[in-house]
């Protein structure tokens, strides 16, 4: 569903005007948006974030790839700042890599650096994009193809056909739950009930979602 969609859906459980037509650019920016609506985007982002952090949904997940070169220890996702990384492989060698410390990293780097293939990596900031950065350890002698699989939030939506990528029934009966408290008029019994029924929505979700992803605790060997 769209975010027009989204906002519609909440807007028509209000009892309030809907958007007609799509908008041009981010909503805040849009002068035939109404301000009431632009709350209702809002309520409806808060909402999203509240269900991305709920569990590692799968389209949340890419994967991102890193060639190591050789001497250089840190290295960019290019992904932003709020990611979660489920596994790390170099596909040159098929060794998965383990997270450690930074404290870690310097011990085994200083005073006599630690070279080889790759088998450990730590955070280590981010850019002046706010993407993050990690250490390898040992420092690699060679090129490798390292790959990054990762739980990414979607950005706030702000164009009107921007499709959400979580499931939406929780996403907008939160909103409707908040926008219910926030006009502060059922002294607080229907937002209660809405925020409820949101909560078992996504309880539904997570128990579809995790049934695609069951097979993940297991080990194999080959």
């Amino acid at each position: 569903m769209t975010f027009r969609g989204l906002i519609n859906e909440v807007l028509i459980r209000l009892r309030e005007d809907t958007i007609s037509s799509d908008w041009s650019g981010d909503i805040n920016d849009s002068s035939t948006i109404s301000a009431y609506q632009k709350v209702i985007g809002s309520l409806v982002n808060d909402a999203k974030r509240h269900v991305e952090g709920r569990h590692d949904w799968l389209n949340l997940r890419s994967t991102v790839d890193i060639t190591t070169v050789n001497g250089t220890k840190n290295y960019n996702l290019s992904s932003g700042q709020e990611i979660k990384i489920l596994d790390a492989i170099n596909n040159t060698t098929g060794m998965h890599l383990r997270q450690v410390g930074k404290t870690y990293i310097n011990t085994v780097t200083y005073p006599s650096q630690n070279t080889g293939e790759p088998l450990y990596y730590g955070f280590n900031g981010s850019d002046a994009s706010n993407n993050l950065k990690v250490d390898l350890s040992p420092v690699p002698t060679e090129a490798h193809t390292i790959s990054f699989d990762i739980i990414k939030y979607q950005d706030d939506l702000a164009e009107a056909a921007t499709v959400i990528s979580v499931p939406e029934r929780p996403v907008i009966l939160g909103a409707w739950a908040r926008a219910i408290a926030e006009r502060g008029e059922d002294g607080g019994t229907q937002s209660s009930l809405m925020a409820q029924e949101a909560s078992e929505a996504l309880k539904q979700a997570i128990m579809l979602d995790s049934g695609n992803t069951r097979y993940e605790t297991d080990w194999y060997i080959n």
